[in-house]
């Protein structure tokens, strides 16, 4: 509603401020003030293509042909200072007003003669590069980094991807009023780059393939106090999709009675006990053979995330480790004991042969508070989950109906009332209301999943914020163009077994980095060798 709102006041202030720049060129005054059918006119006029409405009303991309056309208009008036031009968008739209009404209308028509001297092409290709680059990116495939270690050792810190839009359904941009080519700050700036009004409806285009336990995921952050498409965008793994139960027992994932199994080149890491007899651990030998951090004090400080090794005593460790590698680490001469760092549930018994520092770890995981972080109101805690014991707890489908209790109201009232958009009041009596009607059960409007990072104990997901709505998905990542090591050095620091891979293959990763070299150095040759034959 609010987006045809918009549009209708759009149209007629448009209409207000541009009517007699219609009748100076001989069209009507009316043609003006209606939406969609004065930007075909408004083209027209201008003398350009039919299909530049088209463009106009793409979301985001709209804001970009809004300057151009504005320019085209200006243009066939004789208004051609690129002044006038900033002065309309500065003034949203008062300029142009003020010479709808003040100025001598004279239409010229376009001079293609005078645009290629003054403004030249060079300005006209670069707002259509954008427009172009603008439209891939909302449709097609978007370039992202990881920023963060909670999907070590599957996706790296320094992973530069590509993310496939139309894998789950391209989705429609929702905010209308936005800068191309960035998310949601401008950069250096800091500020918004968008406008938070009007929304439009969300729409998704059908989807390629379903989102499956097991996918890698982008997907807006859904605790973010920002329009859906402008929230922050995560990476982690879907554990649990639509319909699904899932529980968690002693760090394994079990997911509708059976325990998840990880895809091909997913490699899961947890927190690990392990003693030795004293020795150190080479932090070079460390870092080529199993790729885990051991920084120095100082590199801790400026990547706190970025740890894999935190020495307690001269013998005791707390390391991260790959399943993979744990067999190899605990085969080590110096290495005396290796246990799973478990965080167990409040209340239960702790196996007394683990050492007290470990213990103590256990102890300060188990009171973290997780999704749902219910609040009774008389200091009660019905859930006692932990990062390593957690649930079980039913990933909400479309359409299905569920009884209300007292406790997992916790767990939907976040649904309820913020993803679908309902009135909910719960009253001191614990009876439930929705839009003003007590209710007793509760039909989910939207599909949610679960999502997980593959580096466990150092990932916020849903164990501490609970489902992500659909509407939240952005994309799947396939494919990593490049990766960047910060903590190797020299030439290391290009990770060259993940450039150019795709992140869902089967099999072991193959990297076609070299490929790629062999095919540029053959193709400049090709085109030396065309350039001297030409010449000759």
């Amino acid at each position: 509603m609010e987006f045809i709102i918009f549009t209708i006041v759009q149209a007629l202030w448009f209409g207000a401020i541009s009517w007699k720049f219609y009748v100076a060129a001989d069209r009507k005054a009316w043609e003006a003030f209606i939406p969609v059918y004065n930007t075909y006119v408004l083209v027209k006029i201008a003398e350009r293509p039919w299909w530049w409405v088209l463009l106009y009303c793409i979301p985001v991309v709209g804001v970009v042909m809004g300057i151009i056309m504005i320019y085209e208009l200006l243009h066939v008036f004789k208004f051609r200072k690129t002044w006038q031009t900033a002065a309309v968008m500065g003034s949203l739209g008062l300029y142009l007003g003020y010479l709808n009404y003040q100025e001598k209308l004279k239409y010229w028509g376009r001079d293609d003669a005078y645009i290629k001297k003054n403004l030249g092409e060079g300005v006209n290709s670069i707002f259509f590069a954008i427009v172009v680059a603008t439209v891939i990116r909302s449709t097609t495939f978007e370039a992202y980094t990881i920023p963060t270690s909670s999907m070590e050792k599957s996706l790296m810190v320094g992973d530069f991807l590509f993310v496939s839009k139309m894998h789950y359904g391209v989705r429609v941009p929702m905010t209308q009023l936005s800068l191309p080519l960035v998310h949601n700050r401008i950069p250096f700036l800091g500020a918004p780059s968008y406008v938070s009004w009007p929304q439009i409806p969300y729409l998704r285009f059908p989807a390629f393939e379903d989102i499956k336990a097991g996918d890698p995921v982008v997907f807006n952050y859904p605790m973010d106090a920002m329009p859906v498409d402008k929230k922050e965008n995560y990476v982690k793994r879907c554990m649990g999709a639509p319909g699904d139960t899932l529980t968690i027992v002693d760090r394994t994932v079990i997911l509708n009675g059976n325990a998840f199994k990880f895809p091909d080149n997913s490699y899961p890491q947890f927190l690990y006990y392990i003693k030795t007899d004293g020795t150190s651990f080479n932090k070079d030998w460390l870092k080529k053979k199993f790729d885990i951090n051991y920084l120095t004090s100082e590199e801790q400080r400026q990547y706190p995330t970025d740890q894999d090794v935190y020495q307690r005593s001269q013998n005791e460790y707390i390391m991260f480790l790959q399943e993979r590698h744990v067999d190899a680490i605990k085969s080590l001469p110096a290495v005396k004991a290796l246990w799973p760092i478990s965080a167990d549930r409040p209340g239960t018994l702790i196996d007394s042969t683990l050492p007290a520092g470990l213990l103590l770890i256990q102890e300060g995981q188990a009171e973290e508070i997780l999704f749902p972080n219910p609040d009774t109101g008389h200091g009660e805690r019905p859930y006692n989950d932990t990062w390593d014991n957690f649930g079980p707890i039913y990933i909400p489908q479309a359409g299905v109906t569920v009884e209300l209790t007292e406790k997992n109201l916790h767990s939907y009232r976040r649904i309820i009332a913020e993803y679908e958009g309902h009135d909910l009041k719960i009253t001191k009596d614990r009876k439930v209301y929705i839009d003003g009607n007590e209710s007793t059960n509760y039909t989910f409007e939207k599909d949610y999943y679960w999502m997980m990072g593959d580096n466990r104990h150092n990932s916020l997901d849903s164990r501490k914020w609970g489902y992500v709505p659909s509407d939240h998905i952005v994309g799947k990542p396939v494919f990593i163009w490049m990766s960047y090591d910060k903590h190797g050095e020299g030439l290391s620091k290009i990770r060259t077994d993940r450039v150019f891979t795709l992140v869902n293959a089967n099999g072991e990763r193959t990297s076609y980095f070299w490929h790629f070299v062999v095919f540029v150095v053959l193709y400049q040759i090709v085109v030396i060798v065309r350039r001297k034959l030409k010449s000759a």
